[in-house]
């Protein structure tokens, strides 16, 4: 079982229009990490309210920022040799169903489109976890289900909170939580049977 912590930032908040400006990944309990910073595939410079929360400017992006097609690609590669071909693979994200994982999809669809071939990545074999969902059916009476209202419940120090990487590393430590309050009340283990998340979630069990 190989499960990718995804994290993106964005240019706003619609999926199918906006720009992914950051990509961060991280193979949970493992060091192999990825992270790069995207220039906008649109060519629309990021607004100065963007910039506030992330903290990534216009500048930043012209001087770090890789051209989307290689930012694409690289994060691909990356992904194909984390995941070692293996038929089990969970990518998890915070927000994910309605954001990090449209934006994902929309990633393979441009690289497809762009002459990559990504069919070594079967994106109807990936179980895609959204921590946001599972994380209000686990903890029903909360006021706030966003990623540092979560940390702080969990006694986890968020750090470079709205950087992909910063995220991906809170997120990391927060899933392995969420499943242990989980494994506590299905009795099985739900990292390595990632189909009974969603099935909790969706209210089957």
């Amino acid at each position: 079982m190989v499960t990718v912590i995804f994290d993106l930032e964005t240019s706003g908040l619609n999926p199918y229009h906006d720009d992914i400006i950051e990509i961060g990944a991280k193979v949970l309990n493992t060091d192999n990490s990825f992270q790069c910073l995207v220039k906008p595939k649109s060519n629309r410079p990021v607004s100065q309210k963007i910039t506030e929360i992330t903290t990534i400017s216009n500048r930043q992006l012209r001087a770090e920022g890789k051209d989307w097609l290689t930012a694409y690609s690289e994060f691909y590669n990356w992904l194909i040799e984390a995941i070692q071909f293996t038929q089990n693979v969970s990518i998890v994200s915070h927000n994910g169903d309605t954001f990090d994982f449209v934006f994902f999809k929309r990633m393979m669809k441009e690289l497809n489109e762009s002459g990559t071939d990504t069919s070594k990545i079967k994106l109807d074999a990936i179980h895609f976890q959204d921590t946001l969902p599972l994380s209000k059916r686990l903890y029903p009476n909360r006021s706030y289900y966003n990623q540092p209202s979560l940390a702080r419940m969990l006694n986890i120090m968020v750090v470079n909170a709205h950087r992909a990487m910063g995220d991906v590393l809170v997120l990391e430590q927060i899933y392995p939580e969420l499943m242990k309050a989980l494994e506590s009340q299905i009795k099985c283990d739900p990292i390595n049977n990632p189909s009974i998340v969603r099935d909790y979630i969706d209210l089957k069990i």
